[in-house]
């Protein structure tokens, strides 16, 4: 899983933005795919903050989607 992160000004901030995303794309992953009765995407390939702050999550087909605070995706 890569987890790209950019505007952090400490080592500690980078860490806790780092541990925050993974937990959270994980969660999301979790949500998104229980909808799906056969689940075709693969596991989590890299994650990311978008513009406005939502978390985006790429997969190992190469699709990817935004997902927001209250874990809806698009």
């Amino acid at each position: 899983m890569h987890t790209v992160i950019k505007h952090t000004k400490t080592i500690e901030e980078y860490k806790q933005m780092k541990s925050f995303l993974e937990e959270k794309a994980k969660e999301h992953f979790e949500n998104h795919k229980q909808v799906f009765e056969n689940w075709q995407e693969g596991e989590i390939e890299k994650i990311w903050l978008d513009g406005e702050g939502n978390i985006c999550i790429e997969y190992e087909s190469g699709n990817w989607w935004h997902y927001n605070d209250k874990g809806e995706w698009w």
